[in-house]
């Protein structure tokens, strides 16, 4: 068994404080452009986006694309017309990937991140924070066990818990997992002494940190 927390089996978790919202969709072709272009003109030389992805030329040069083909569907034919819509998703499918981009450096920072995303010329909606957790360690009836406990939240995937008698020195933590279930009883430990137990949860965005340390003297 480990003797220290495990590494994380997953990217880190970056909690969502914001969600970036692109209401382009129901615009017609004119409006998306303008729209398109308004963020192209917000995000360039935007110090809080300095890679953007896709690059904005890219997109811009897309906007060209849509540009003439709107232009060309003018003229009647069945074939121009039938190009505008594909010129349009594959606009909007750059957008949606910038969107995430603009997301995630936003989300970077949760007491800016609201302020950051708005630089983008996106629109922004606020996410609701998950309900808190009531981590709980209690004793059993056999003598040197006990049950831990964390409820799971929507999109939780797998939990780790860790546990020491020395909560200032990390590497003495012993790892308990990942599990996919929410409790876990851990045996043989010291009757009498104080025990120090921690948790994190893994959703498909990758690991939380660890939480704060809960302790327990074993009967």
């Amino acid at each position: 068994m480990s003797r220290q927390p495990s590494k994380n089996i997953m990217s880190t978790l970056i909690v969502k404080v914001i969600t970036v919202v692109l209401k382009f969709s129901s615009l017609n072709t004119a409006k998306l452009i303008e729209a398109v272009n308004s963020v192209l003109l917000k995000m360039t030389s935007n110090s809080n986006f300095p890679t953007p992805d896709p690059p904005l030329a890219t997109i811009t040069t897309q906007v060209t694309v849509l540009e003439k083909a709107a232009a060309n569907a003018k003229n009647g034919t069945k074939a121009a017309k039938a190009q505008v819509p594909v010129e349009r998703r594959a606009l909007m499918l750059m957008m949606k990937t910038l969107k995430a981009y603009v997301e995630t450096i936003a989300n970077g920072d949760a007491v800016t991140a609201e302020q950051v995303a708005l630089t983008s010329g996106m629109s922004v909606k606020k996410v609701t924070a998950p309900p808190k957790r009531k981590f709980s360690v209690k004793n059993l009836p056999i003598s040197g066990m006990v049950k831990l406990t964390c409820p799971r939240n929507k999109g939780d995937k797998m939990f780790d818990y860790c546990y020491t008698i020395t909560p200032d020195d990390l590497t003495s933590y012993i790892n308990i997992g990942p599990l996919t279930k929410v409790t876990r009883t851990v045996d043989g430990l010291g009757v009498g002494k104080k025990y120090y137990f921690r948790y994190r949860y893994f959703t498909k965005e990758g690991a939380s940190d660890w939480s704060d340390a809960i302790n327990i003297i074993i009967t």
